[in-house]
């Protein structure tokens, strides 16, 4: 039996082609995109934070465990992951949420919601990002909920286009039927989403002995105010005066980021109770299993069509887009690598050996 993952189904509806390359072949980018190698380190330190029982210790924990996952990351990633999760921390530490289990995974038949048979081909999987019991969980005593952590540069206040847009996200759906499972059926799913953080390394102006700010003229003369009796602390392009600046750095930029995401603490972090009614888990069943069904006539018409409207999203270009234009190879190793196994992020809890030759 194959397993067939959210993470997968995602790829194949974004683009088919994409899905190919992914999961077909098995090929992923040598260069790890920021965003991903952003969310990867901020992930880990939440499931550090998630792990650890007394509220005192998480926070330590956390940072140390993402500073040990750092590699590849330059030093203001590091810092905005550090100060993302320090506010993560000093937002929630005090919730009545016991964990029960950290990145669990599972592996569960996929079923025809409309015979009730299982799937031949595929067995669904996923890795939960953390199961928990919710104390006065809607004012009615103690449950278990499903935790899904998201980062996300969109916004993500209440009533937000973010929030509206889970009511179709049938991998709440998936994961409820994953916790089921493993013996810990859940009545909500915690969407606890962290917002990234805007703010960019920036310049800081230089000053002299006085603390005075420089601005120098076009030939590099330091410049004074129209009256001659002060230093001019402003630019002017137009002019040509142009205010002396050097380049922020790491523990400047912390302070800065600090002070914003202490000021603006709804902005950067909400959570979210998601349910499922029958009706809605009925409707998402479907859609898995047709989508797990696509991808097996994919598979044996041997077409997997291109989606030019995927090429770019979020500003983001699809690490494969050379590849489909011609400009560049999928075989090229310095380009592209060979998965050990269809589905990585897998690979340390689940043996996916007979899977590997089947993919």
């Amino acid at each position: 039996m194959r397993i067939v993952s959210v993470s997968q189904m995602r790829a194949f509806r974004l683009c088919h082609r994409l899905h190919f390359y992914e999961y077909t072949l098995r090929m992923r980018p040598v260069a790890e995109p920021e965003p991903l190698r952003f969310g990867r380190l901020f992930h880990a330190g939440l499931a550090a934070w998630w792990s650890v029982v007394d509220p005192d210790l998480r926070l330590d924990a956390s940072i140390t465990e993402m500073q040990n996952q750092a590699d590849g990351s330059d030093e203001f990633e590091v810092v905005k992951a550090e100060e993302l999760l320090r506010g993560y921390h000093f937002r929630w530490k005090n919730q009545p949420v016991g964990t029960i289990s950290v990145e669990q995974e599972f592996v569960t038949p996929l079923i025809n919601p409309q015979t009730g048979a299982a799937s031949r081909t595929w067995q669904l999987s996923g890795k939960l990002d953390a199961l928990a019991r919710i104390i006065d969980c809607r004012a009615h005593g103690v449950c278990v909920a499903v935790v899904e952590h998201k980062s996300s540069s969109e916004e993500i206040g209440v009533g937000s286009d973010y929030w509206k847009r889970l009511r179709l996200d049938t991998q709440v759906s998936v994961y409820f039927e994953g916790a089921r499972s493993l013996g810990h059926p859940a009545e909500e799913c915690l969407y606890d989403v962290v917002r990234k953080p805007g703010l960019r390394p920036g310049t800081v102006p230089l000053t002299d002995e006085a603390g005075v700010k420089i601005v120098l003229g076009a030939a590099g003369e330091r410049m004074r105010t129209k009256d001659g009796k002060k230093w001019r602390e402003t630019a002017d392009s137009a002019q040509g005066f142009v205010l002396q600046c050097r380049a922020e750095t790491a523990e400047e930029y912390r302070v800065r980021l600090r002070d914003d995401i202490a000021a603006n603490p709804d902005r950067y972090y909400q959570r979210g109770t998601v349910v499922r009614l029958e009706e809605e888990m009925r409707d998402a069943a479907f859609d898995t299993w047709h989508t797990a069904r696509m991808i097996r006539e994919a598979e044996v018409a041997k077409r997997w069509p291109r989606n030019p409207d995927a090429c770019v999203r979020y500003g983001r270009t699809c690490q494969f887009f050379e590849v489909c234009t011609g400009a560049a190879s999928i075989n090229d190793p310095a380009l592209f690598r060979k998965a050990e196994c269809v589905h990585e992020e897998l690979l340390p809890q689940i043996n996916e050996v007979a899977k590997c030759a089947a993919g």
